[in-house]
């Protein structure tokens, strides 16, 4: 019990760190205070994702592949009014102006995206001792069930989980909602299970693994 609590303990610790980097490089790329909040990290099946997000709600995706010591993929998913709403504050329009996504739009979207990720798995990589690395973002704007099974088949179905994590974007006054999940495959999974010193987090990516490999 002990063991599990210091797990989620610095799983939590992992999000707060990343969401302060991630608050301050935020902020930096608009000039105004924007607050990143992470929280409610969570393993997921695939077929759960609509108790998130319904299968068939048009969104934002910004999916980032990453390889290194383990291969994966980073996904951040906005609601489509969240993607209007985010687009306006990050190129300066008067709120509710956005209706449609623009080339500009898209490459601001998926700047956050990169800072989202990037901040995430610095922290994660630091902590774990591996290296993971980002590749160049892709960015769709479809109904959410098409992005998740165009991810799915580019992992050949070697994974049916993720950890997603619920992101808060705090523009006061508003505060914009969205998820960022974690894809790994199995294998990968156990290979850096391998390295991973101390115990830190390898519960919770050991149950993440197993939970992964029993589907």
């Amino acid at each position: 019990m002990g063991n599990k609590l210091q797990e989620v303990d610095m799983l939590n610790q992992i999000n707060k760190q990343a969401a302060e980097s991630a608050s301050r490089a935020l902020s930096k790329l608009i000039d105004r205070p924007v607050g990143v909040g992470m929280s409610k990290a969570d393993i997921k099946k695939i077929e759960e994702f609509d108790l998130l997000i319904g299968q068939e709600e048009v969104v934002a995706g910004i999916y980032l592949p990453l390889t290194g010591d383990v291969k994966g993929a980073a996904l951040l998913i906005f609601p489509k009014e969240t993607a209007f709403t985010l687009s306006d504050l990050l190129v300066k329009r008067e709120s509710g102006t956005t209706r449609k996504l623009t080339e500009l739009d898209e490459s601001a979207l998926k700047e956050v995206g990169n800072i989202i990720s990037g901040s995430y798995l610095t922290v994660l990589s630091n902590v774990l001792q591996i290296k993971i690395v980002e590749h160049i973002p892709n960015f769709s704007f479809d109904m959410f069930g098409a992005i998740v099974s165009q991810i799915i088949t580019d992992f050949a179905q070697k994974t049916e989980n993720a950890l997603v994590i619920e992101i808060e974007f705090l523009f006061k006054p508003q505060t914009l909602k969205g998820y960022f999940l974690l894809l790994f495959e199995v294998e990968q999974l156990k290979a850096m299970l391998g390295s991973i010193g101390g115990g830190r987090l390898k519960t919770f990516f050991a149950e993440f693994s197993e939970s992964t490999e029993n589907n």
